[in-house]
């Protein structure tokens, strides 16, 4: 593992400065500040929380495990949201820098509250995160390890056992390839499948998923839940998308003035 002396500077003093913004704000607002002994981080989804149990359970590795589209990072970006909500704090360690902050902020993160990092290798990505577990500021944390390599088995163990103690909760964003090495150190996974895209007009504006909680080591495992996660521009090409001309079921809800069709994946 990599000593705190070793970490760079650079990000020690980003650490200190969302330190003392976060500290600030928490003064500042009417939000209850979170407290470590809480044991949960909310999800940004009430009907995700109740399958969880109260929500991320605080010292817990998650793996958000599904087919690339499924929303695993869209779920990621609204959980950083909802801590950051009442005061928390988050950060993002970005392996492949394909973290769109424009997309982020769209999505509800604030981003002066939200600390990104870019680790060289996966090995250094588990340092970092174990370094920010460390820190006792951290309340919410993803891991995007994109098309990477897994990470080692033994530091993602240690790094485990780090995050019980800590009371920092963190998910998993990985390749297929990682998903069979993380699944078996998660306290947590939560399996991600498409169901139906969600659509006004010719426009995709999001995508329902349906999440069910495959292991969960603090709770009952096999909730499910029903999310529509939506996008942040509010339209997508997707040429895994069915030609909405020709939807297979069309369900209609009237929201406002414009239709949402919800159309089968």
């Amino acid at each position: 593992m990599r000593t705190d002396a070793s970490v760079p500077p650079s990000l020690a003093t980003a650490l200190e400065t969302l330190r003392a913004r976060g500290l600030e704000m928490r003064r500042g607002s009417e939000e209850p500040m979170p407290e470590r002994g809480r044991p949960s981080v909310p999800t940004g989804h009430s009907t995700l929380d109740a399958a969880l149990g109260t929500g991320w359970p605080r010292g817990a590795l998650t793996l958000l495990d599904g087919p690339a589209g499924s929303g695993g990072t869209t779920l990621a970006l609204g959980a950083l949201a909802a801590c950051q909500a009442p005061g928390g704090l988050a950060a993002w360690l970005d392996l492949d820098g394909t973290f769109d902050a424009a997309v982020a902020a769209r999505l509800g993160v604030n981003l002066e509250w939200l600390l990104v990092a870019r680790p060289r290798d996966p090995g250094e990505a588990v340092d970092l995160a174990a370094w920010l577990g460390r820190s006792g500021l951290i309340d919410a944390m993803v891991l995007d390890f994109g098309l990477r390599a897994a990470p080692d088995r033994r530091a993602l163990d240690r790094f485990g056992a780090l995050l019980a103690r800590s009371g920092t909760t963190a998910a998993l964003l990985l390749s297929p390839a990682g998903r069979s090495v993380a699944g078996a150190v998660a306290g947590v996974r939560l399996a991600l499948r498409r169901t139906a895209w969600l659509a006004v007009g010719s426009d995709l504006v999001g995508q329902r998923v349906h999440a069910s909680v495959e292991r969960h080591r603090w709770s009952q495992p096999g909730g499910t839940a029903e999310l529509d996660l939506w996008f942040a521009d509010g339209r997508r090409t997707d040429s895994l998308a069915p030609a909405l001309a020709e939807p297979r079921h069309i369900e209609v809800i009237a929201v406002e003035r414009a239709a949402l069709r919800v159309v089968s994946a």
